[in-house]
């Protein structure tokens, strides 16, 4: 978790948060001393502490109380730590361990010093292009990883992507993620994700795979380049209609000094159909390593 309050987690507390807030000095579970309140996420309340035992920083994802009493809530709060422990990757934030204390359960996890993308790109606008591709190579990279250990984020955006003070970016909140091995929590019928980063089959509810990830990746090397999202004009609805009928428009025609294949690159990952997408992270990243990408679209 980031070391900058980022506006995704709107981190003012305000009421039914507010009672719940643990002040500086707290300890949980005998070990993890609070510090201070990082943000609120989809699914918990986010604190820096301090791990007595090891003697260094890290986040802790409280489950938020309005939602510790519904067991399929439980569910889904451990099924994050279940299934992002299977993930081992420099690029992917770290999860240490599923504790209680007293009647509040907590994950603990690595604790990211730098801010998260979206809150970047909020204060500095579209990015150079070499940053841009680095960002998306590293993610790649953690993708693959995960998707080799077949589990699917579902919920990739510019808010889980973590910025460290040396360049470093790393994919945290694996909360609606599912393991391709079992039917999960969430089945087909069922729409999981944010909606302006859902892929085309999220948006119909249909099943989803690895390259569901991969057009979510798409979408943020857009909006990393373009300093806007990709599907910006009309309401979330007419954004979404657009993305199950066709692509952006290329990246070259909107920013002048975009080469041509990283608009190729971004084109097919942002294709409506799955089977015209990249087949997977890695040839995302053989892509960006050989700086090319063929003209055409045959799948794989």
């Amino acid at each position: 978790m980031t070391g900058t309050d980022r506006s995704g987690y709107a981190a003012t507390l305000t009421g039914q948060f507010a009672g719940a807030e643990l002040t500086p000095g707290t300890v949980l579970g005998g070990r993890f001393e609070i510090r201070k309140l990082l943000g609120i996420g989809g699914m918990g309340v986010v604190y820096l502490a301090h791990d007595q035992d090891l003697g260094v920083p890290v986040a802790l994802k409280l489950l938020r109380p309005e939602l510790a009493s519904r067991p399929e809530a439980f569910e889904r709060f451990r099924q994050e730590i279940l299934l992002a422990r299977q993930v081992s990757s420099p690029q992917v934030v770290r999860i240490h361990d599923l504790a209680r204390h007293e009647d509040r359960w907590f994950i603990s996890m690595d604790f990211v010093d730098g801010e998260s993308l979206d809150r970047r790109l909020a204060r500095e606008g579209p990015l150079p292009v070499e940053e841009a591709l680095a960002i998306t190579r590293q993610l790649a990279g953690g993708l693959a990883v995960a998707h080799a250990n077949g589990i699917v984020h579902r919920d990739l955006k510019p808010s889980n992507v973590l910025l460290d003070g040396q360049g470093k970016a790393l994919i945290s909140d694996f909360g609606v993620a599912r393991s391709l091995g079992t039917s999960g929590l969430t089945q087909s019928g069922t729409i999981v994700g944010t909606p302006d980063y859902l892929s085309p089959e999220q948006a119909r509810a249909a099943p989803v795979d690895a390259r569901s990830d991969l057009y979510a990746l798409g979408l943020i090397l857009y909006e990393m380049l373009a300093g806007q999202p990709a599907f910006s004009g009309g309401t979330p609805a007419e954004s979404l209609s657009q993305r199950l009928l066709r692509t952006p428009p290329r990246l070259d025609k909107v920013r002048a000094d975009v080469p041509a294949w990283v608009a190729r690159l971004v084109d097919r990952l942002l294709q409506p159909a799955p089977a015209r997408r990249f087949a997977d992270a890695a040839a995302v990243i053989s892509a960006i390593d050989a700086r090319h990408v063929p003209r055409d679209l045959r799948p794989g």
